[in-house]
């Protein structure tokens, strides 16, 4: 039987490292240099989906830095959809403290651009924090838009949405307004419509059929809906699969970042 020592030995790894905040909440990653020219290379931050994460991905690149930070909030520490608990966004801010040491460690150059890719949880958490984060593009594979009130929460992920949004001794961070349109993240449609940040290119891969009824239109296809409003970019790919599985390989869509974000620079 491995031993709790054995199993959390990834940590003492020279590659992986932790920030911390204030109520000692702690986010661990990874964070893999370029083989060449770290300095300058792009950065793919890479968000994992929902489920016990035992360590950080090993994913790396020979001219790309990646980073990937473990979510290990939320209900039964399976996730807290990057965000946090009970309305509060610690999580979030754990994740901009894991860019910002990740960008000091690099050296990495102001100009270097950052890049996200996330599946399901990791989807959602593309999009809440591309803009934000100043990111070039996203790449949400099968991404939740709206938490509560979705047909995905009440065939059973209500509970880990409830951590996530629903307030705790009647305060919530997101109805407070402490973060400005906060309320606002239990629908993505409505977040993005309200920010003033400059957005990304959003590359967003969907199921035709999803698993579970109505996945398309309450998520991706309302996204496009607000995209298509607003004259945002994006890019849209349906496969004519029914699931709710990661479409393409990470090293694929490392591929099509770089066609269309840094090979016609």
């Amino acid at each position: 039987m491995t031993s709790q020592a054995e199993a959390d030995s990834w940590q003492n790894d020279a590659n992986v490292y932790h920030v911390e905040d204030s109520k000692g909440r702690k986010m661990w990653y990874r964070l893999d240099f370029a083989k060449e020219n770290p300095e300058n290379a792009p950065i793919m931050l890479v968000l994992h989906g929902v489920g016990h994460v035992a360590r950080p991905s090993y994913y790396a690149e020979k001219h790309w830095n990646t980073i990937k930070p473990l979510d290990q909030f939320g209900f039964e520490n399976k996730g807290s959809w990057w965000f946090g608990e009970y309305g509060e966004p610690f999580t979030a801010k754990l994740l901009y403290k894991v860019v910002y040491e990740s960008r000091k460690k690099l050296n990495s150059d102001p100009m270097s651009k950052l890049f996200i890719y996330g599946s399901s949880m990791g989807g959602y958490g593309a999009l809440l924090h591309g803009a934000r984060l100043a990111a070039t593009a996203v790449y949400a594979n099968v991404p939740q838009v709206k938490l509560l009130g979705s047909t995905y929460s009440n065939n059973g992920m209500k509970r880990h949405f409830d951590v996530v949004m629903e307030p705790k001794n009647g305060t919530a961070y997101w109805l407070l307004g402490h973060v400005k349109g906060l309320y606002r993240m239990n629908d993505l449609s409505e977040y993005l419509e309200s920010i003033e940040d400059v957005h990304p290119l959003y590359f967003i891969c969907e199921n035709r059929f999803g698993s579970t009824d109505n996945y398309l239109n309450e998520h991706t296809l309302k996204l496009v809906d607000m995209f298509m409003k607003n004259d945002i970019k994006y890019h849209l790919e349906i496969i004519p699969t029914k699931g709710h599985n990661k479409n393409r390989g990470i090293r694929e869509v490392r591929e099509m970042f770089e066609k269309y974000c840094l090979n016609n620079d």
